[in-house]
């Protein structure tokens, strides 16, 4: 197999894709080793469990190795992988969406959120999580993505807006409203169950 020579003034990021297309195995490890663990914690995030995100993840490498001869170097290639396992996480979530609504959260993803230490902390700080996730699917889904991707996920501003393919400013507003209608609708939810302490504004900063 011929190996792509480095160009003159070469586009690392093409280069890099155009070796893993032609499906030489170093090229692949590397994207692997860029991305493979930030891209399971996305599945996982949508997923809630290791099973259905190992599925998932596969599901991603394996699109992404079927399209990465369309990649063109014209944007970073973290944000074009990061677009193309959006599209496959929003998928599943969509189609998974209404069976979660009707479901328990899982405890792996609330002990993973939260800690694994068994301590009483850990516990709370578990069930203020499955509050979070409870709300999170009662949420409109632009709300409910944005806030997982930042404030569960913990993805930068710069990743979040290639995930979201949006302008930093539209970003920044969106997170804002949905953080505003997180903390009123989880206030709601406590009041209803008598807890009338205020949620903190500040822990969605």
């Amino acid at each position: 197999m011929t190996t792509p020579q480095q160009p003159a003034s070469p586009n690392p990021d093409l280069f890099l894709a155009r070796r893993a297309a032609a499906g030489h195995a170093d090229a692949w490890s590397e994207l692997i080793d860029r991305y493979g663990r930030r891209i399971y914690n996305i599945a996982f995030q949508f997923a809630g469990n290791t099973a259905e995100a190992e599925d998932l993840t596969q599901e991603i490498f394996l699109k992404l190795y079927r399209n990465l001869d369309r990649y063109r170097g014209d944007v970073p290639l973290a944000g074009w992988t990061l677009r193309l396992s959006r599209n496959l996480c929003v998928d599943h979530y969509r189609r998974t969406r209404t069976e979660r609504r009707t479901t328990i959260v899982s405890e792996e993803l609330l002990k993973r959120q939260a800690g694994s230490l068994d301590t009483a902390a850990s516990a709370e700080r578990r069930e203020r999580l499955r509050m979070v996730y409870q709300t999170l699917e009662e949420m409109p889904e632009a709300f409910a993505e944005i806030l997982t991707l930042r404030d569960l996920q913990g993805l930068s501003y710069a990743d979040i807006c290639a995930f979201l393919d949006l302008p930093e400013g539209t970003m920044k507003s969106r997170l804002r409203r949905a953080r505003l209608e997180l903390i009123r609708r989880i206030d709601r939810r406590r009041k209803a169950l008598g807890d009338r302490t205020p949620t903190r504004g500040g822990a969605y900063k």
